[in-house]
């Protein structure tokens, strides 16, 4: 799946719930279109993703997204942009991370910006944890 899929699934679904995406490559277009039409959107995953850079700030536009979830995934985002460029979700309850690689402080930095509104952060069976990834979950309620 590509953005030109996720656009056609995005106008095709708009009561879509849940969204789980393996395998899938993309850019911000595909992952804007989803939150900007599927606006009953409350759970997102990605399961061993191939996303181009730059994807992360696409989340943002699923204003009511509960639980985001990174389930094997070896790079989480290869270039999220900067801060203020990346928007955040304010309904967002949960964000978890099970299998996946966490060592790059900036794509790390980058997702709990993004999920700010956390208030519950699940980290399981997960590489490159160090202080410093943990003291960037400070920005999380």
């Amino acid at each position: 799946v590509s953005d030109i899929g996720l656009t056609i699934l995005a106008q095709g679904c708009k009561r879509l719930v849940k969204l789980e995406l393996v395998g899938c490559e993309g850019s911000f277009d595909g992952i804007k279109a989803i939150g900007s039409c599927c606006l009953m959107l409350e759970e997102l995953v990605f399961v061993d993703h191939r996303m181009d850079d730059g994807w992360l700030a696409g989340v943002s536009f699923c204003e009511n997204l509960k639980t985001l979830r990174f389930v094997s995934c070896k790079v989480i985002d290869g270039n999220p942009g900067l801060e203020e460029h990346l928007g955040f979700c304010v309904a967002l309850e949960e964000l978890h991370f099970q299998k996946c690689h966490l060592r790059d402080k900036n794509a790390m930095g980058a997702v709990f910006s993004v999920c700010r509104a956390a208030k519950e952060v699940v980290l399981q069976d997960c590489w490159g944890l160090d202080d410093a990834v943990f003291g960037l979950a400070v920005v999380c309620r």
